[in-house]
Protein backbone atom coordinates (compact mmCIF):
# COMPACT_ATOMS: atom_id res chain seq x y z
CA UNK A 1 0.00 0.00 0.00
CA UNK A 2 1.42 3.37 -1.05
CA UNK A 3 2.20 5.80 1.77
CA UNK A 4 0.22 9.09 1.45
CA UNK A 5 2.30 12.11 0.50
CA UNK A 6 1.53 13.76 3.87
CA UNK A 7 3.29 10.88 5.65
CA UNK A 8 6.33 10.59 3.36
CA UNK A 9 9.73 12.12 4.03
CA UNK A 10 10.35 14.79 1.40
CA UNK A 11 12.78 13.86 -1.35
CA UNK A 12 14.96 16.85 -0.50
CA UNK A 13 15.36 15.55 3.07
CA UNK A 14 16.26 12.07 1.85
CA UNK A 15 18.86 13.60 -0.46
CA UNK A 16 20.39 15.92 2.16
CA UNK A 17 20.55 13.16 4.78
CA UNK A 18 22.93 11.28 2.49
CA UNK A 19 25.20 14.24 1.73
CA UNK A 20 28.60 14.75 3.31
CA UNK A 21 27.69 18.28 4.37
CA UNK A 22 31.31 19.39 4.79
CA UNK A 23 32.28 22.87 3.57
CA UNK A 24 35.33 22.45 1.40
CA UNK A 25 38.07 25.09 1.55
CA UNK A 26 40.81 25.48 -1.09
CA UNK A 27 44.51 25.58 -0.30
CA UNK A 28 45.32 29.13 0.79
CA UNK A 29 48.46 31.33 0.61
CA UNK A 30 49.41 30.44 4.21
CA UNK A 31 49.36 26.68 3.52
CA UNK A 32 52.86 25.12 3.42
CA UNK A 33 52.11 21.56 2.36
CA UNK A 34 51.62 19.49 -0.79
CA UNK A 35 48.35 19.86 -2.72
CA UNK A 36 46.90 16.56 -1.50
CA UNK A 37 47.40 17.33 2.18
CA UNK A 38 45.31 19.48 4.52
CA UNK A 39 46.08 21.80 7.41
CA UNK A 40 44.01 23.84 9.85
CA UNK A 41 43.73 26.61 7.26
CA UNK A 42 42.14 24.43 4.59
CA UNK A 43 40.46 21.59 6.45
CA UNK A 44 36.75 21.22 5.60
CA UNK A 45 34.32 22.91 8.00
CA UNK A 46 31.18 21.47 9.53
CA UNK A 47 27.90 22.80 8.05
CA UNK A 48 27.08 24.31 11.46
CA UNK A 49 30.38 26.16 11.88
CA UNK A 50 29.44 29.45 13.57
CA UNK A 51 32.34 31.50 12.19
CA UNK A 52 31.59 30.42 8.62
CA UNK A 53 27.87 31.20 8.98
CA UNK A 54 28.65 34.59 10.49
CA UNK A 55 31.15 35.39 7.73
CA UNK A 56 28.54 34.52 5.07
CA UNK A 57 25.85 36.53 6.93
CA UNK A 58 23.69 33.42 7.44
CA UNK A 59 21.54 34.15 10.50
CA UNK A 60 20.26 30.62 11.05
CA UNK A 61 21.86 27.28 10.35
CA UNK A 62 19.85 24.87 8.20
CA UNK A 63 17.73 22.10 9.69
CA UNK A 64 20.06 19.35 8.50
CA UNK A 65 23.10 21.23 9.82
CA UNK A 66 21.30 21.45 13.18
CA UNK A 67 20.74 17.68 13.11
CA UNK A 68 24.42 17.07 12.31
CA UNK A 69 25.40 19.27 15.25
CA UNK A 70 23.17 17.25 17.58
CA UNK A 71 24.50 13.98 16.26
CA UNK A 72 28.11 15.14 16.45
CA UNK A 73 28.54 13.53 13.03
CA UNK A 74 31.26 14.63 10.61
CA UNK A 75 30.21 12.20 7.92
CA UNK A 76 26.95 11.26 6.30
CA UNK A 77 23.71 11.61 8.23
CA UNK A 78 22.24 8.58 9.90
CA UNK A 79 18.69 7.65 10.80
CA UNK A 80 19.85 5.26 13.52
CA UNK A 81 19.88 8.05 16.10
CA UNK A 82 16.83 10.21 16.81
CA UNK A 83 18.06 13.39 18.52
CA UNK A 84 14.96 15.52 17.90
CA UNK A 85 12.32 15.77 20.62
CA UNK A 86 9.12 17.73 20.15
CA UNK A 87 8.19 20.33 22.75
CA UNK A 88 4.93 19.59 24.58
CA UNK A 89 2.95 22.42 26.17
CA UNK A 90 -0.16 20.41 27.04
CA UNK A 91 -0.81 17.58 29.45
CA UNK A 92 0.24 14.11 28.38
CA UNK A 93 -3.01 12.20 27.85
CA UNK A 94 -4.03 8.88 29.41
CA UNK A 95 -1.66 8.96 32.39
CA UNK A 96 -2.50 5.83 34.40
CA UNK A 97 -0.81 7.03 37.62
CA UNK A 98 -3.80 9.11 38.73
CA UNK A 99 -7.27 10.32 37.81
CA UNK A 100 -7.59 12.63 34.79
CA UNK A 101 -6.87 16.34 35.26
CA UNK A 102 -8.10 18.38 37.15
CA UNK A 103 -8.61 15.59 39.71
CA UNK A 104 -5.00 14.48 39.40
CA UNK A 105 -1.65 15.49 37.89
CA UNK A 106 1.97 14.31 38.13
CA UNK A 107 5.40 15.34 36.88
CA UNK A 108 5.25 12.80 34.05
CA UNK A 109 2.14 14.22 32.39
CA UNK A 110 2.67 17.85 33.37
CA UNK A 111 4.52 19.93 30.72
CA UNK A 112 7.66 21.76 31.70
CA UNK A 113 7.85 25.52 32.13
CA UNK A 114 8.62 27.03 28.72
CA UNK A 115 11.55 29.43 28.53
CA UNK A 116 11.43 31.13 25.15
CA UNK A 117 14.64 31.20 23.12
CA UNK A 118 15.26 32.58 19.67
CA UNK A 119 15.46 29.56 17.38
CA UNK A 120 18.99 29.13 16.00
CA UNK A 121 18.04 26.99 13.00
CA UNK A 122 15.30 27.09 10.40
CA UNK A 123 13.51 24.37 8.48
CA UNK A 124 13.54 26.41 5.24
CA UNK A 125 16.40 28.72 4.28
CA UNK A 126 14.92 30.54 1.30
CA UNK A 127 11.60 31.18 -0.46
CA UNK A 128 11.88 31.48 -4.23
CA UNK A 129 8.86 32.71 -6.20
CA UNK A 130 9.33 31.54 -9.77
CA UNK A 131 8.33 34.70 -11.65
CA UNK A 132 6.84 38.18 -11.41
CA UNK A 133 3.60 37.30 -13.25
CA UNK A 134 2.73 34.84 -10.50
CA UNK A 135 2.62 37.45 -7.74
CA UNK A 136 1.18 40.15 -9.99
CA UNK A 137 -1.84 37.96 -10.64
CA UNK A 138 -2.24 37.49 -6.88
CA UNK A 139 -1.87 41.22 -6.19
CA UNK A 140 -4.44 42.07 -8.87
CA UNK A 141 -7.23 41.24 -6.42
CA UNK A 142 -6.03 43.95 -4.03
CA UNK A 143 -5.42 46.38 -6.90
CA UNK A 144 -8.96 45.93 -8.23
CA UNK A 145 -10.85 45.82 -4.93
CA UNK A 146 -8.70 47.53 -2.30
CA UNK A 147 -9.27 44.47 -0.11
CA UNK A 148 -6.60 42.20 1.34
CA UNK A 149 -6.14 38.65 0.01
CA UNK A 150 -4.73 35.32 1.17
CA UNK A 151 -3.51 32.32 -0.79
CA UNK A 152 -1.65 29.03 -0.42
CA UNK A 153 1.80 28.79 -1.98
CA UNK A 154 2.00 25.78 -4.30
CA UNK A 155 5.38 24.31 -5.18
CA UNK A 156 8.06 22.00 -3.86
CA UNK A 157 11.07 21.92 -1.54
CA UNK A 158 14.50 21.82 -3.16
CA UNK A 159 18.12 22.11 -2.11
CA UNK A 160 19.43 25.62 -1.49
CA UNK A 161 23.11 25.73 -2.36
CA UNK A 162 23.85 29.09 -0.72
CA UNK A 163 23.40 27.62 2.77
CA UNK A 164 25.17 24.42 3.91
CA UNK A 165 22.63 21.58 3.65
CA UNK A 166 20.00 24.23 2.96
CA UNK A 167 16.42 23.88 1.72
CA UNK A 168 14.37 26.35 -0.33
CA UNK A 169 10.63 26.48 -0.97
CA UNK A 170 10.05 27.07 -4.69
CA UNK A 171 6.65 28.59 -5.47
CA UNK A 172 5.05 27.67 -8.81
CA UNK A 173 1.44 28.78 -8.24
CA UNK A 174 -0.87 30.39 -5.69
CA UNK A 175 -4.20 28.79 -4.79
CA UNK A 176 -6.78 31.22 -3.40
CA UNK A 177 -9.25 29.43 -1.07
CA UNK A 178 -12.76 30.70 -0.24
CA UNK A 179 -12.41 33.78 1.95
CA UNK A 180 -14.12 36.94 3.07
CA UNK A 181 -11.87 39.87 2.23
CA UNK A 182 -11.98 43.34 3.73
CA UNK A 183 -9.83 46.42 3.49
CA UNK A 184 -8.34 45.68 6.91
CA UNK A 185 -8.37 41.90 7.11
CA UNK A 186 -9.26 38.45 5.80
CA UNK A 187 -11.47 35.65 7.11
CA UNK A 188 -10.94 32.05 5.98
CA UNK A 189 -14.13 30.29 4.88
CA UNK A 190 -14.82 26.56 4.64
CA UNK A 191 -13.09 25.09 1.59
CA UNK A 192 -15.16 22.23 0.19
CA UNK A 193 -12.53 21.65 -2.49
CA UNK A 194 -9.56 21.29 -0.12
CA UNK A 195 -9.19 17.54 -0.70
CA UNK A 196 -9.56 17.97 -4.46
CA UNK A 197 -6.78 20.57 -4.45
CA UNK A 198 -4.47 18.18 -2.59
CA UNK A 199 -5.37 15.38 -5.00
CA UNK A 200 -4.44 17.59 -7.97
CA UNK A 201 -1.17 18.59 -6.31
CA UNK A 202 -0.23 14.95 -5.85
CA UNK A 203 -0.93 14.35 -9.56
CA UNK A 204 1.39 17.25 -10.40
CA UNK A 205 4.10 16.23 -7.92
CA UNK A 206 3.60 19.46 -5.96
CA UNK A 207 2.40 20.39 -2.47
CA UNK A 208 1.38 23.33 -0.32
CA UNK A 209 4.65 24.88 0.84
CA UNK A 210 3.28 27.94 2.61
CA UNK A 211 0.76 30.76 2.65
CA UNK A 212 0.83 34.38 1.50
CA UNK A 213 -1.29 37.37 2.44
CA UNK A 214 -1.36 41.05 1.58
CA UNK A 215 -1.18 43.97 3.99
CA UNK A 216 -1.12 46.85 1.54
CA UNK A 217 -2.33 50.38 2.17
CA UNK A 218 -2.29 52.78 -0.77
CA UNK A 219 -0.18 55.91 -0.27
CA UNK A 220 -0.43 57.59 -3.70
CA UNK A 221 -2.58 55.75 -6.24
CA UNK A 222 -1.21 57.70 -9.20
CA UNK A 223 2.35 56.72 -8.27
CA UNK A 224 1.49 53.16 -7.26
CA UNK A 225 3.04 53.53 -3.80
CA UNK A 226 2.00 51.85 -0.55
CA UNK A 227 2.63 52.74 3.08
CA UNK A 228 5.64 51.25 4.88
CA UNK A 229 3.89 49.80 7.91
CA UNK A 230 5.95 46.74 8.94
CA UNK A 231 9.43 47.50 10.24
CA UNK A 232 11.60 47.21 13.34
CA UNK A 233 9.84 50.10 15.06
CA UNK A 234 6.35 48.61 14.60
CA UNK A 235 6.10 44.85 13.94
CA UNK A 236 6.90 42.23 11.30
CA UNK A 237 4.14 39.72 12.06
CA UNK A 238 1.29 40.42 14.44
CA UNK A 239 0.49 38.01 17.26
CA UNK A 240 -2.68 36.95 15.46
CA UNK A 241 -0.68 36.18 12.29
CA UNK A 242 1.87 34.23 14.32
CA UNK A 243 -0.94 32.11 15.77
CA UNK A 244 -2.36 31.45 12.29
CA UNK A 245 1.11 30.56 11.01
CA UNK A 246 1.53 28.19 13.96
CA UNK A 247 -1.78 26.49 13.18
CA UNK A 248 -0.80 26.02 9.54
CA UNK A 249 2.66 24.73 10.45
CA UNK A 250 1.07 22.21 12.83
CA UNK A 251 -1.25 21.13 10.01
CA UNK A 252 1.76 20.55 7.71
CA UNK A 253 4.36 18.80 9.90
CA UNK A 254 7.89 18.09 8.74
CA UNK A 255 8.15 14.30 8.42
CA UNK A 256 11.56 13.09 9.57
CA UNK A 257 13.18 9.90 10.79
CA UNK A 258 15.35 11.89 13.22
CA UNK A 259 12.49 12.03 15.75
CA UNK A 260 10.76 9.27 17.71
CA UNK A 261 7.44 10.90 16.77
CA UNK A 262 8.50 10.80 13.08
CA UNK A 263 7.71 14.48 12.76
CA UNK A 264 9.47 17.60 13.98
CA UNK A 265 8.58 21.21 13.26
CA UNK A 266 7.38 22.22 9.81
CA UNK A 267 8.68 23.51 6.48
CA UNK A 268 5.47 25.49 5.89
CA UNK A 269 6.41 29.16 5.30
CA UNK A 270 4.66 32.51 5.66
CA UNK A 271 5.00 35.34 3.12
CA UNK A 272 3.69 38.87 3.66
CA UNK A 273 3.16 41.22 0.73
CA UNK A 274 3.44 44.75 2.11
CA UNK A 275 5.18 48.08 1.57
CA UNK A 276 8.94 48.41 1.98
CA UNK A 277 11.26 51.38 2.57
CA UNK A 278 10.80 52.53 -1.04
CA UNK A 279 6.99 52.40 -0.58
CA UNK A 280 6.60 49.63 -3.13
CA UNK A 281 5.10 46.19 -2.56
CA UNK A 282 7.73 43.69 -1.43
CA UNK A 283 7.67 40.17 -0.07
CA UNK A 284 8.92 39.16 3.37
CA UNK A 285 9.23 35.54 4.49
CA UNK A 286 8.95 34.03 7.97
CA UNK A 287 8.30 30.93 9.99
CA UNK A 288 7.26 30.79 13.63
CA UNK A 289 9.48 28.84 15.99
CA UNK A 290 8.76 25.30 17.12
CA UNK A 291 8.08 26.74 20.59
CA UNK A 292 5.42 29.04 19.16
CA UNK A 293 3.80 26.17 17.22
CA UNK A 294 3.71 24.05 20.41
CA UNK A 295 2.00 26.84 22.37
CA UNK A 296 -0.54 27.27 19.55
CA UNK A 297 -1.22 23.53 19.57
CA UNK A 298 -1.84 23.68 23.33
CA UNK A 299 -4.13 26.71 22.77
CA UNK A 300 -2.41 28.85 25.38
CA UNK A 301 -1.24 31.69 23.11
CA UNK A 302 -3.56 34.53 22.15
CA UNK A 303 -3.22 38.04 20.66
CA UNK A 304 -3.49 41.28 22.57
CA UNK A 305 -6.23 43.75 21.74
CA UNK A 306 -4.41 46.89 20.59
CA UNK A 307 -0.73 45.96 20.33
CA UNK A 308 -0.06 43.59 17.39
CA UNK A 309 3.60 43.16 18.35
CA UNK A 310 2.67 41.56 21.69
CA UNK A 311 1.19 38.13 22.40
CA UNK A 312 -0.29 36.93 25.66
CA UNK A 313 -0.35 33.63 27.56
CA UNK A 314 -3.86 32.76 28.63
CA UNK A 315 -4.75 33.21 32.27
CA UNK A 316 -8.12 31.43 32.22
CA UNK A 317 -8.42 27.84 30.92
CA UNK A 318 -10.84 27.26 28.05
CA UNK A 319 -12.36 24.26 29.80
CA UNK A 320 -12.08 22.29 33.04
CA UNK A 321 -9.48 19.95 31.48
CA UNK A 322 -7.47 22.69 29.75
CA UNK A 323 -4.05 23.12 31.35
CA UNK A 324 -1.96 26.29 30.95
CA UNK A 325 1.75 25.87 31.51
CA UNK A 326 3.97 28.75 32.57
CA UNK A 327 5.84 30.63 29.84
CA UNK A 328 8.73 33.02 30.41
CA UNK A 329 11.39 34.81 28.42
CA UNK A 330 14.67 36.54 29.26
CA UNK A 331 15.26 40.24 28.80
CA UNK A 332 17.97 42.67 29.87
CA UNK A 333 16.97 45.09 32.62
CA UNK A 334 18.16 48.68 33.08
CA UNK A 335 21.41 47.39 34.57
CA UNK A 336 22.19 45.11 31.62
CA UNK A 337 21.51 41.91 33.54
CA UNK A 338 19.44 39.05 32.06
CA UNK A 339 16.16 38.64 33.95
CA UNK A 340 13.26 36.25 33.39
CA UNK A 341 9.89 37.84 32.66
CA UNK A 342 6.44 36.31 32.63
CA UNK A 343 4.85 35.76 29.20
CA UNK A 344 1.92 38.04 29.94
CA UNK A 345 2.55 39.79 27.59
CA UNK A 346 5.53 38.67 25.46
CA UNK A 347 7.10 40.21 22.31
CA UNK A 348 6.37 38.19 19.16
CA UNK A 349 9.98 38.69 18.04
CA UNK A 350 10.84 35.71 20.26
CA UNK A 351 8.55 33.58 18.10
CA UNK A 352 9.81 34.55 14.63
CA UNK A 353 12.40 33.08 12.28
CA UNK A 354 13.31 35.19 9.23
CA UNK A 355 13.30 33.42 5.86
CA UNK A 356 14.61 35.42 2.86
CA UNK A 357 12.06 35.63 0.03
CA UNK A 358 12.52 36.75 -3.55
CA UNK A 359 12.64 35.83 -7.22
CA UNK A 360 15.43 34.31 -9.32
CA UNK A 361 17.39 36.45 -11.78
CA UNK A 362 16.12 34.25 -14.58
CA UNK A 363 12.35 33.66 -14.18
CA UNK A 364 11.08 30.09 -14.30
CA UNK A 365 7.62 28.92 -15.33
CA UNK A 366 6.33 25.58 -14.10
CA UNK A 367 2.99 26.73 -15.48
CA UNK A 368 2.72 28.45 -18.83
CA UNK A 369 3.20 32.21 -18.97
CA UNK A 370 0.87 33.77 -21.58
CA UNK A 371 2.78 35.33 -24.45
CA UNK A 372 2.77 38.99 -25.39
CA UNK A 373 0.02 38.46 -27.98
CA UNK A 374 -2.49 36.88 -25.57
CA UNK A 375 -5.14 39.08 -23.97
CA UNK A 376 -7.33 36.65 -22.03
CA UNK A 377 -6.29 34.82 -18.89
CA UNK A 378 -8.07 32.01 -17.13
CA UNK A 379 -9.57 33.46 -13.98
CA UNK A 380 -8.32 32.51 -10.53
CA UNK A 381 -10.72 30.52 -8.38
CA UNK A 382 -13.00 32.14 -5.77
CA UNK A 383 -12.89 35.67 -7.19
CA UNK A 384 -16.62 36.13 -7.75
CA UNK A 385 -16.56 39.19 -5.47
CA UNK A 386 -14.69 41.19 -8.12
CA UNK A 387 -16.65 39.75 -11.05
CA UNK A 388 -14.07 37.19 -12.16
CA UNK A 389 -15.98 33.96 -12.76
CA UNK A 390 -14.48 30.81 -14.22
CA UNK A 391 -16.24 28.86 -16.98
CA UNK A 392 -18.65 30.12 -19.62
CA UNK A 393 -17.26 33.16 -21.42
CA UNK A 394 -13.96 33.01 -19.52
CA UNK A 395 -13.32 29.41 -20.62
CA UNK A 396 -14.20 30.05 -24.26
CA UNK A 397 -12.20 33.27 -24.36
CA UNK A 398 -9.17 31.68 -22.69
CA UNK A 399 -9.21 28.65 -24.98
CA UNK A 400 -9.55 30.98 -27.95
CA UNK A 401 -6.06 32.30 -27.25
CA UNK A 402 -4.50 29.01 -28.37
CA UNK A 403 -4.40 27.29 -31.73
CA UNK A 404 -5.33 23.64 -32.16
CA UNK A 405 -1.79 22.35 -31.62
CA UNK A 406 -1.29 24.55 -28.54
CA UNK A 407 -3.45 22.57 -26.14
CA UNK A 408 -0.36 21.85 -24.03
CA UNK A 409 0.12 25.58 -23.38
CA UNK A 410 -3.60 25.92 -22.65
CA UNK A 411 -3.51 23.11 -20.10
CA UNK A 412 -0.25 24.17 -18.42
CA UNK A 413 -2.17 26.38 -16.03
CA UNK A 414 -2.81 25.42 -12.40
CA UNK A 415 -6.14 27.26 -12.14
CA UNK A 416 -7.41 25.67 -15.36
CA UNK A 417 -6.48 22.16 -14.21
CA UNK A 418 -8.21 22.74 -10.87
CA UNK A 419 -11.31 24.01 -12.67
CA UNK A 420 -11.54 20.74 -14.62
CA UNK A 421 -11.98 18.92 -11.28
CA UNK A 422 -14.17 21.43 -9.43
CA UNK A 423 -16.53 23.04 -11.96
CA UNK A 424 -20.26 22.42 -11.53
CA UNK A 425 -21.06 21.96 -15.22
CA UNK A 426 -19.06 18.87 -16.19
CA UNK A 427 -16.30 17.67 -13.88
CA UNK A 428 -13.50 15.70 -15.52
CA UNK A 429 -12.79 12.34 -13.88
CA UNK A 430 -9.63 11.86 -11.80
CA UNK A 431 -8.29 9.34 -14.33
CA UNK A 432 -8.52 11.81 -17.20
CA UNK A 433 -7.09 14.71 -15.18
CA UNK A 434 -4.19 12.54 -14.03
CA UNK A 435 -3.44 11.67 -17.65
CA UNK A 436 -3.44 15.36 -18.57
CA UNK A 437 -1.22 16.19 -15.58
CA UNK A 438 1.31 13.63 -16.79
CA UNK A 439 1.39 15.39 -20.16
CA UNK A 440 1.81 18.77 -18.45
CA UNK A 441 4.63 17.51 -16.18
CA UNK A 442 6.55 16.01 -19.11
CA UNK A 443 5.52 18.83 -21.49
CA UNK A 444 4.42 16.18 -23.99
CA UNK A 445 2.62 18.08 -26.75
CA UNK A 446 1.38 14.97 -28.52
CA UNK A 447 -0.08 13.48 -25.36
CA UNK A 448 -1.89 16.75 -24.58
CA UNK A 449 -3.39 16.93 -28.08
CA UNK A 450 -4.48 13.29 -27.85
CA UNK A 451 -6.14 14.09 -24.52
CA UNK A 452 -8.08 16.98 -26.05
CA UNK A 453 -9.33 14.75 -28.87
CA UNK A 454 -10.21 11.69 -26.80
CA UNK A 455 -11.73 13.10 -23.58
CA UNK A 456 -15.50 13.19 -24.08
CA UNK A 457 -16.03 15.03 -20.79
CA UNK A 458 -13.84 17.86 -22.10
CA UNK A 459 -15.94 18.08 -25.28
CA UNK A 460 -19.09 18.20 -23.19
CA UNK A 461 -17.64 20.88 -20.88
CA UNK A 462 -16.74 23.08 -23.82
CA UNK A 463 -20.18 22.63 -25.37
CA UNK A 464 -21.75 23.79 -22.11
CA UNK A 465 -19.32 26.71 -21.88
CA UNK A 466 -20.33 27.87 -25.37
CA UNK A 467 -23.98 27.56 -24.44
CA UNK A 468 -23.50 29.61 -21.28
CA UNK A 469 -20.98 32.23 -22.36
CA UNK A 470 -23.63 34.79 -23.27
CA UNK A 471 -21.83 35.63 -26.49
CA UNK A 472 -18.84 36.84 -24.51
CA UNK A 473 -16.45 35.19 -26.95
CA UNK A 474 -17.21 37.62 -29.77
CA UNK A 475 -14.65 40.21 -28.66
CA UNK A 476 -11.71 37.80 -28.64
CA UNK A 477 -8.93 38.93 -30.98
CA UNK A 478 -7.73 36.43 -33.54
CA UNK A 479 -4.09 35.40 -33.13
CA UNK A 480 -2.29 36.12 -36.43
CA UNK A 481 -1.18 33.01 -38.24
CA UNK A 482 -2.96 30.62 -35.88
CA UNK A 483 -6.03 28.49 -36.38
CA UNK A 484 -8.79 29.35 -33.91
CA UNK A 485 -9.25 26.90 -31.08
CA UNK A 486 -12.38 26.32 -28.99
CA UNK A 487 -14.64 29.31 -28.69
CA UNK A 488 -12.51 31.71 -30.67
CA UNK A 489 -15.35 32.83 -32.89
CA UNK A 490 -12.90 33.47 -35.73
CA UNK A 491 -13.68 33.47 -39.45
CA UNK A 492 -16.83 32.49 -41.27
CA UNK A 493 -19.37 34.32 -43.34
CA UNK A 494 -22.81 33.82 -44.76
CA UNK A 495 -24.03 31.66 -41.83
CA UNK A 496 -23.31 28.22 -43.42
CA UNK A 497 -22.44 25.57 -40.86
CA UNK A 498 -21.47 21.90 -40.51
CA UNK A 499 -21.91 19.50 -37.59
CA UNK A 500 -18.87 17.64 -36.28
CA UNK A 501 -19.37 13.88 -36.52
CA UNK A 502 -17.24 13.39 -33.40
CA UNK A 503 -18.69 15.82 -30.84
CA UNK A 504 -21.76 17.18 -32.75
CA UNK A 505 -20.62 20.83 -32.32
CA UNK A 506 -21.95 23.19 -34.99
CA UNK A 507 -19.08 24.86 -36.86
CA UNK A 508 -18.90 27.65 -39.41
CA UNK A 509 -18.42 26.54 -42.99
CA UNK A 510 -15.00 28.20 -43.29
CA UNK A 511 -13.56 26.05 -40.47
CA UNK A 512 -11.60 23.03 -41.65
CA UNK A 513 -11.27 21.61 -38.12
CA UNK A 514 -13.90 21.40 -35.40
CA UNK A 515 -13.69 24.41 -33.08
CA UNK A 516 -14.75 22.17 -30.20
CA UNK A 517 -12.64 19.01 -30.37
CA UNK A 518 -10.05 20.05 -32.98
CA UNK A 519 -10.72 17.05 -35.25
CA UNK A 520 -10.98 17.55 -39.04
CA UNK A 521 -14.30 17.67 -40.82
CA UNK A 522 -15.45 14.28 -42.14
CA UNK A 523 -15.74 13.90 -45.89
Amino acid sequence: MEVPQSERVDEVDLFLSQQDGQIQRPKGPSCRHPARQKCTNCLPLDPFDEEYLKDKDIKHMSFHAHVRKLLGSHGKGTTLKKPLENLRCSLKPNCDAHKPFPKGICTKCKPQVVTLNRQKFRHVDNIQIENQELVNQFLDYWRLSGHQRVGYLIGQYQTHLEVPLGIKATVAAIYEPPQHCREDGIEFLEDKNAKIVDKLLEMLGLQRVGWIFTDCWTAARAEGTVHYTRHKDSFFLSAEECITAGMLQNAHPNITDYSMDRHYGSKFVTVVASGDESMHVNFHGYQVSNQCAAMVEADILCPTLYTPELAYIRETPLSETHYITDVQYSEKNEYGAEVLKNGRPLPVEYLLVDVPAGMPKEPHYTFHAPGANTTRKFHVENRQAIGQIQGGANLTQYSGEFSTNQFLELATNFHFLLYLMTNEMQQISDEWVKRLCEAVKSQDRGAAMDWAQECEDWHQLMAMAHANDGGGHEDIPVIPGAEPYEGSGGGGSGGATWNCSHCTFQNEASSRDCSMCGLPASD
